[in-house]
């Protein structure tokens, strides 16, 4: 990012499943939902400000027995170093109360959405002043903020193999799950791959030091340093290309065809990692970003993985990713 004059603000915003939640039918961000989930997001949010994390919400979601954290945003690589201890303060506090947590993109059949992980970004100068604004823009994307967002839409497919690397992420990349289905862009859109966030005008806030954009193709099965690390080499390859900014590609995914978004420049993202893997090899650009030995070992690790999985059905897949992740 030196090259440009820029550095990365970044937070991973992590959705994940308590088992020890009592369950009940319309408890998606009820109230009644933070009561009864115990003491867990007491422990939960005092081991994370021990340890210097900063959270900033939790909250329920829309699944069962799903929630939702947030942090405080960090400069670079620290907001991956925030996410790994995330999780793992989350398996430690669950066990403590003699239940478990789990990040798994599926935990369940039954599950709904499935749980996600958003990577929210904004662009600073050197000075660590914000520069991803501009009111002026119809996205409120910069030029240099849409030219990274753009890179990042024409990797999408290559990026899917490090952000969704799991044979049961692809049960959430599908339209009208509140994930992403496509390598469009959206103002305020949950089914968008990149979606520009609200902004809050309460109190005469300063727009350009709270936007942001999330990243939204991802889960919990990715390793948080490499997808940190392609998304950043995503941007930069579009910092260089200067490419146009993205539209505000809005809709609703399953009342277009595939060849209604590919008129518009827009591309189905995988529908499997198998796919995915194959995306990222013929991705000359994206295969490059990671030395030749590692990006050899994660292919062989990957398809190993899926060998693994073949057979299984629905339930057992979840079961296994749920336990491991």
């Amino acid at each position: 990012m030196a090259e440009h004059g820029l550095t990365l603000l970044s937070a991973f915003e992590h959705e994940l499943y308590y088992a020890g939640a009592l369950e009940r039918i319309g408890w998606g961000y009820n109230l009644d939902a933070i009561r009864r989930q115990g003491k867990f997001a007491e422990g939960f949010l005092f081991a994370l400000d021990a340890a210097g994390v900063e959270p900033e919400t939790f909250l329920p979601e829309y699944g069962p027995r799903q929630y939702e954290v947030t942090t405080r945003p960090a400069v670079g690589i620290e907001s991956a170093d925030r996410a790994v201890i995330l999780r793992q303060m989350a398996r430690a506090v669950a066990t403590r109360l003699g239940e478990s947590v789990s990040f798994a993109p599926m935990v369940r059949p039954d599950g709904g959405v499935g749980n996600g992980v958003h990577v929210h970004m904004s662009l600073c100068d050197l000075d660590g002043k914000p520069v991803s604004y501009d009111p002026k823009s119809p996205t409120g994307l910069s030029e240099t903020a849409g030219q990274f967002v753009a890179g990042i839409l024409r990797h999408l497919p290559a990026l899917c193999a490090i952000s969704a690397p799991s044979v049961v992420s692809y049960q959430r990349l599908v339209p009208n799950k509140w994930s992403a289905a496509y390598t469009n862009m959206g103002v305020r859109d949950r089914e968008a791959a990149v979606r520009i966030c609200p902004l809050s005008e309460i109190g005469g806030r300063d727009a350009a030091g709270q936007f942001n954009f999330e990243y939204r193709a991802a889960d919990g099965a990715a390793n948080p340093y490499l997808l940190l690390g392609a998304l950043v080499r995503a941007g930069i390859d579009g910092l260089r290309a200067k490419l146009p900014a993205p539209d505000d590609d809005r809709g609703v995914p399953g009342d277009l065809e595939d060849a209604a978004w590919a008129a518009r420049g827009i591309r189905r993202l995988p529908q499997s990692l198998d796919q995915a893997l194959r995306d990222l090899e013929h991705d000359e650009a994206a295969s490059n970003w990671f030395p030749e030995a590692l990006l050899d070992a994660y292919l062989r690790y990957k398809r190993s993985e899926i060998e693994q999985m073949q057979g299984l059905t629905l339930d057992e897949l979840c079961a296994k990713y749920g336990e491991a992740y």
